[in-house]
């Protein structure tokens, strides 16, 4: 009698796991976008998709891993934004409520947003530098953060970093909040997220390189300083860094800009600890018009 005792509770145990991975997957918890990987940026998002995370926020990205609507095959003509997830966006962030979109709307521009999740200053130049017509770009607006600066994004799981579906979703997000939350009574501690090594000589590096390239873009440049919340702001400098003003400086008459140093921002314009919301979009947005070329349609450049 213990057999079919057995195996009945086996069958309830797999009808009810069953049942939960059916029931995550109908509110929209699988439907997050893939990443790729690339030689010259480590990892990027993956071409042609689209989805909408619970149901809720959607999301597009070209067969470049851009996030738009707006496909282009080259990025001559447009405003080029440069990042990682603040750029791009995040699931949480409809694609109409993007930086992108919201510079693309008010501006008048073409807006191509090269970012990517985890991204830091040598994923970001390398991703630029593969494009079709970077070097013809209407203007560069490139948004950092201090985390950026002394690490190197490295698509290092599929946990973070998916480049396929996960067969069984309710196991992965499971595996994935482990990985991430780093708890306490989790006995397995090598299972953990681990940061990229602290490389503080790439600060340098990166303005080698972007001294190598700023020459080279046709349009204006403009670098974003995007503070995290807890972050402070003096005299427009986030917590003290003048790494900012550093790669303005790179290519004279260069604009700098650090949107939470305006009036409006605040604790409610951010998802997290980092990612804007709509209104923080908005504002950042905002902040970088004012120093894009005027917008004129006869001269813009068609793909």
């Amino acid at each position: 009698m213990i057999a079919p005792a057995l195996l009945a509770v086996a069958s309830l145990g797999i009808a009810g796991a069953l049942a939960l991975d059916i029931a995550l997957r109908v509110m929209g918890l699988g439907g997050f976008p893939l990443y790729a990987r690339d030689p010259a940026s480590t990892y990027r998002m993956a071409s042609d998709q689209q989805g909408r995370f619970r149901r809720r926020a959607r999301w597009r990205f070209d067969r470049f891993g851009i996030r738009t609507d707006d496909s282009a095959a080259s990025l001559a003509g447009r405003i080029v934004l440069l990042g990682d997830s603040v750029v791009e966006g995040g699931i949480h962030l409809d694609q109409d409520d993007t930086l992108a979109a919201i510079v693309a709307r008010d501006s008048g521009w073409a807006v191509s947003a090269v970012a990517c999740h985890g991204w830091a200053l040598s994923n970001e130049l390398g991703a630029l530098t593969t494009l079709p017509g970077w070097e013809q770009a209407a203007a560069l607006v490139w948004v950092v953060n201090t985390g950026d600066f002394d690490t190197v994004g490295r698509g290092e799981s599929e946990l973070s970093f998916p480049t396929r579906r996960p067969l069984w979703l309710a196991l992965w997000l499971a595996r994935r909040h482990i990985y991430r939350a780093r708890p306490r009574w989790w006995p397995f501690r090598s299972h953990f997220l681990t940061p990229g090594p602290h490389r503080p000589e790439m600060r340098g590096e990166a303005l080698a390189r972007f001294a190598g390239i700023a020459p080279r873009i046709a349009g204006p440049i403009v670098i974003v300083g995007h503070a995290r919340r807890d972050e402070s702001i003096m005299d427009g400098d986030i917590a003290g860094e003048p790494f900012f003003r550093e790669l303005a400086a790179v290519r004279p008459g260069s604009a700098y800009v650090s949107p939470a140093a305006l009036p409006g921002w605040d604790r409610d314009c951010y998802i997290d600890d980092i990612h804007p919301n709509a209104r923080g979009a908005r504002l950042i947005a905002d902040a970088i018009i004012p120093n894009l070329p005027p917008f004129n349609p006869r001269k813009r450049e068609e793909p």
